[in-house]
């Protein structure tokens, strides 16, 4: 297994900044930040490294004396023709279970670090297995009703990338597109999503670090049609299709070239949840242009229109029941946040989208009602600060929609409190910026 020492990364490795020499305005958000401005560091150190991930579930696992069950269900960046020794399998994709696939129980899954370089939903992930594992009344009557699979780490090799010797988390992960290796012309463009340099956006957006693995999105790398393998179908068919600007683009569902996408897909069949979550980061924004509060989360409940699989014709589209589900769960979430004016409950809309080859949007349409939880600041913007805050909007939601599938209550919230969640605005694209 890799593990890399961790290291302050410096912002100015990620690009040179242009600092204003105008006056400073008035604050853009409340709060406003604490943003990385100038020289600071950009300190990540108190994020787990994929060994101390391990090590730590492994102990919780030891810890809980049975609620909890922790399994190894694949591994990252083995070739889509397979890994030739144990040394190519890469890292372990494990699942946290507390409770099985019971068609009588509710079922909820959660995925955080699709992307390696969106840690805190990894850290909030830990926090929530931890209180799950320990039990106590509050616990036990929620598992008694509910099962909880967990998948902390998805991306594990972009979490550990490493870019001039220091710890450098990036968004994707660590393949190469090798056409030949499942029969398709060598001149078979890859999948949109394919990061072909291995290149990292810099701090404030502007800059760009080349760090030299290629590798996906795996975001992307999802299929409506979930036994979709792009090895098994028609060689001709698919490089026609990948060679099409038309077709290759994000109207599709991906190809399933990553290990990590094919893994997940497959705990969830083997799980067949009634609700997906899945754990991202974000930029930033203040909630509207009359309430600056700082946008501390963003949810969604649809991101995939009805879909048609270009390969086998099967058409595709959320239940009505479904959506109505995913609507209470970001309700209650949302509801969860209301603390007061505070800024916790400055709560608003992913911006709308369609993404079949998502995670969210294939499973969305394979009848699981999904939240999507989007926390602001990514590692290059806001490193370890406002940690802790940030993972309470993931942890303080996801303990009411516990309790709400446990206790049924969750089937009484309004949908029409998911539909007022204001809609993405004011988007602040650079937050270092003060002018």
């Amino acid at each position: 297994m890799k593990k890399f020492s961790k290291a302050v990364i410096p912002a100015a490795m990620a690009l040179t900044m242009t600092l204003s020499t105008t006056a400073l305005a008035g604050p853009q958000s409340n709060p406003n930040g604490p943003y990385i401005e100038g020289e600071q560091n950009i300190s990540l150190s108190s994020y787990m490294s994929n060994e101390e991930l391990t090590k730590t579930l492994q102990k919780l696992e030891t810890s809980s004396k049975g609620k909890m069950k922790l399994e190894v269900v694949g591994y990252s960046n083995h070739t889509l023709d397979g890994y030739k020794t144990e040394a190519d399998k890469g890292d372990p994709l494990y699942v946290v279970k507390f409770g099985d696939a019971d068609p009588n129980k509710k079922r909820i899954l959660i995925t955080t670090q699709i992307h390696g370089n969106e840690q805190i939903g990894t850290e909030a992930a830990i926090d929530i297995i931890q209180k799950l594992s320990s039990g106590g009344q509050e616990i036990d009557e929620i598992l008694d009703k509910v099962s909880i699979w967990i998948m902390p780490r998805i991306n594990p090799e972009g979490s550990d990338n490493t870019f001039e010797g220091k710890w450098y988390p990036t968004r994707y992960t660590h393949q190469t597109w090798l056409p030949e290796n499942i029969a398709l012309p060598a001149s078979t463009v890859a999948p949109w999503y394919y990061n072909a340099d291995g290149s990292e956006r810099g701090q404030a957006n502007e800059g760009r670090v080349v760090y030299g693995i290629p590798g996906y999105d795996q975001n992307r790398d999802y299929n409506p049609n979930l036994d979709f393998r792009v090895e098994k179908e028609d060689k001709n068919k698919v490089s026609a299709f990948l060679n099409s600007k038309a077709t290759n683009n994000s109207n599709y569902g991906g190809f399933y070239v990553t290990a990590e996408a094919r893994t997940v897909t497959k705990v969830f069949q083997e799980f067949k949840p009634d609700v997906f979550v899945d754990v991202h980061h974000r930029g930033f924004n203040t909630l509207s242009d009359e309430d600056n509060r700082s946008v501390p989360v963003q949810v969604a409940a649809v991101v995939a229109d009805p879909y048609t699989d270009p390969f086998s014709g099967k058409q595709y589209e959320v239940d009505e029941e479904v959506l109505k589900l995913g609507k209470q769960v970001n309700a209650l979430a949302n509801l969860a946040l209301q603390r007061g004016n505070s800024h916790y409950g400055a709560v608003q809309k992913y911006p709308d989208v369609n993404l079949p080859g998502t995670a969210l949007g294939a499973f969305a349409l394979n009848d699981a009602a999904i939240m999507l939880i989007e926390i602001k600041g990514q590692s290059q913007t806001l490193g370890q600060k406002q940690a802790g805050m940030l993972k309470e909007t993931v942890k303080v939601p996801l303990f009411e929609v516990f309790k709400g599938l446990a206790d049924g209550s969750i089937h009484d919230v309004d949908t029409a409190i998911y539909d007022a969640i204001p809609e993405s605005t004011n988007r602040i694209e650079d937050p270092s910026t003060r002018d």
